[in-house]
């Protein structure tokens, strides 16, 4: 595993051996491989340290500046401002900087405690000042990298990854929190910050904790309002700001590496993604995608591939994969994601595992469905149909205990129904108030994708990938969405269940302007859609758009990942093999039923920890 650990001891008290060991399970705990890089420091009443991936040959995100007596371990990437380089070279007497965390100890010896103002990225961070005794633990503006904290008494402990935490020996107990798997088996994933361990719970975004021997503090800095309730400019304008905003995005990252690697599938987002790089960064980038043999996230990124001579790895998910590859692949898919992410999700992992040879970075178009469409939003994986319910029903608490109250998990759960009821109740009133400082459904809706969705599902996602490399998406960029709030496209100044086909039109003619804008060539290509994006600029174009879409609809059937074998594969070999149930699950699913691979992952990873640490 990668990421950052740490353990703050209260009251002055000094590191014993105990804490000491403590660390040192954590450590192990957090490392993937024995070759990942490392580095740790204790001092006082701090003990921090980090792991990189394994595609690191170098740890570069931790730094100490011996003049200034500042510690810092970053996870993630984060970045600085040329204007703000400037002013401390200027102040500073610097000629050039070696990193971007070696600023960061010079932006907090310049600003404070503000310095989290100063830089952007997506990480989590810990600063360590020696002299004063006093520490930082923050995250980015959307929390977008999951970040475990325990609290007791007389410690305090962050890590990147839940089992770090039950590792160190330093829990009072251990015990699972059967509402937290409710909520997980209901909407998808835990909507709230607790976790599957009771006491344990995951940092709120752009929060900022302050440690002194004496006194922990924390304030939310930063949140989605700041981008609401402001003009917006006209078209032109409007896809300037967009276009602008993706290429500095992509800059941040660019600059600094030679090699970068590149999810390309049949789908639209990548394609702007692509349209942006290929003019300037062509020899830098490393394509692949994934999908069962034939299937259109093979065939499309191919196609584009030869015919505009970039380098392009398939992985094939065939029989071969599924009986060599899956089920390792599975249980780290799981393990990773510290519980979150269903077996199916395993070939994500398997080819991300592979293309680390290439580049630490991996760059997708994650997250810019989200960004971009702004007509009705159909359930799925990323937003269930219960939790579609919540948002439509303008985040109504009754109704949706009285929804969760006829569920069928309770078949599975070994709990007091009405005391779980009672518990999600209260979890459910949390997120509900916090609605209430927004001004319309479009508002709530966008808060709850950017704040709740993005860091709780697909950040346990690319906290899984983390192991291998950096995963990037200029789409949830801060700097990218400040720009596009301005923009006439921002999807507040709509109704997100709005059905409209003008919206619809609206957003897929974005896409094309983009495409068109960067690198005209790739409009030609189809996509998995079964029509070309310059089908959008056209009469007939848009007539074979409406008959693709409309009347005649692709088989939903298909299966493009190859996974509809994996679920009997999983509980013949794993559930049924090492006879396990789950500690507080009464029976595993039988492999036909809806949502199998999400609850028998939830029991592995369960039973696992169970075993391991109880």
């Amino acid at each position: 595993m990668a990421g950052i650990i740490g353990i703050i001891i209260k009251n002055d008290r000094k590191p014993t051996a105990r804490h000491a060991n403590a660390f040192a399970s954590m450590l192990r705990r957090l490392s993937f491989s024995n070759d990942q890089k490392r580095a740790s420091f204790s001092d006082k009443g701090f003990i921090f340290g980090n792991i990189v991936p394994v595609s690191q040959t170098i740890n570069d995100h931790y730094y100490f500046s011996e003049s200034r007596q500042i510690y810092c371990v970053i996870e993630g990437l984060i970045y600085v401002s040329d204007d703000e380089r400037a002013k401390l070279k200027k102040r500073y007497r610097i000629d050039e900087f070696l990193s971007e965390i070696e600023i960061v100890t010079y932006l907090y010896d310049h600003y404070k405690s503000d310095f989290i103002n100063h830089v952007t990225g997506w990480f989590n961070l810990f600063i360590y000042n020696k002299v004063k005794s006093e520490a930082f633990l923050v995250n980015d503006r959307l929390g977008y990298l999951p970040l475990y904290i325990y609290e007791s008494e007389s410690l305090y402990m962050f890590a990147s990854k839940i089992e770090c935490l039950l590792a160190s020996g330093l829990l009072t107990g251990i015990d699972f929190d059967t509402t937290t798997l409710a909520e997980h088996l209901f909407f998808n994933y835990p909507i709230s910050d607790f976790t599957y361990i009771k006491n344990i719970w995951t940092l709120p975004n752009a929060t900022m904790v302050n440690f002194t021997q004496k006194v922990i503090s924390s304030e939310k800095y930063w949140d989605i309002s700041r981008l609401f309730g402001i003009d917006s400019v006209n078209n032109k304008e409007s896809l300037s700001l967009i276009n602008e905003g993706l290429h500095n995005a992509l800059g941040k990252i660019i600059l600094t590496n030679n090699q970068l690697n590149l999810s390309l599938t049949g789908g639209w987002d990548s394609r702007v993604v692509l349209s942006c790089l290929i003019p300037n960064y062509k020899e830098k980038l490393n394509l692949f995608s994934f999908g069962a043999p034939n299937s259109d996230d093979i065939i499309v990124p191919l196609h584009i591939s030869e015919k505009e001579g970039l380098k392009y790895t398939p992985y094939i998910l065939d029989g071969i994969y599924i009986m060599q590859s899956f089920l390792p692949q599975a249980i780290d898919t799981i393990v990773l994601s510290n519980g979150t992410r269903s077996y199916k999700r395993a070939h994500y992992l398997y080819a991300i595992s592979q293309m680390s040879k290439y580049s630490h970075i991996l760059i997708t178009g994650i997250f810019g469905d989200e960004v971009f469409k702004f007509a009705q939003i159909t359930s799925g994986n990323v937003l269930s149909g219960n939790t579609l319910d919540f948002l439509e029903s303008d985040f109504n608490v009754n109704k949706t205990i009285s929804n969760i109250s006829h569920s069928l998990f309770f078949s599975y759960i070994d709990a007091n129904k009405s005391e779980l009821l009672s518990s999600i109740e209260h979890r459910l009133q949390s997120i509900s108030e916090y609605m209430k400082q927004y001004e319309n459904i479009s508002q709530k809706y966008y808060a709850f994708r950017f704040e709740y969705n993005l860091r709780k599902y697909f950040g346990n996602e690319t906290n899984s990938y983390n192991d291998f490399v950096y995963c990037f998406s200029p789409f949830i960029d801060y700097e990218f969405l400040k720009g596009f709030s301005r923009t006439r496209y921002f999807g507040t100044r709509y109704p997100f269940n709005s059905n409209r086909l003008s919206l619809k039109k609206q957003s897929a003619r974005l896409y094309y302007e983009l495409v068109k804008a960067n690198y005209p060539a790739l409009l030609n290509y189809y996509s998995s859609s079964g029509y070309s994006m310059k089908d959008v600029a056209s009469i007939t174009g848009q007539a074979r758009i409406l008959y693709k879409k409309y009347i005649k609809k692709r088989d939903e059937a298909l299966n493009g990942f190859n996974t509809k074998p994996t679920n009997q594969i999983f509980i013949d070999n794993i559930l049924t093999a090492d006879k396990i149930a789950g500690n507080v699950f009464t029976q595993f699913v039988k492999a036909e039923m809806p949502g199998a691979d999400k609850l028998n992952s939830l029991i592995y990873w369960v039973s696992r920890i169970a075993k391991s640490y109880l």
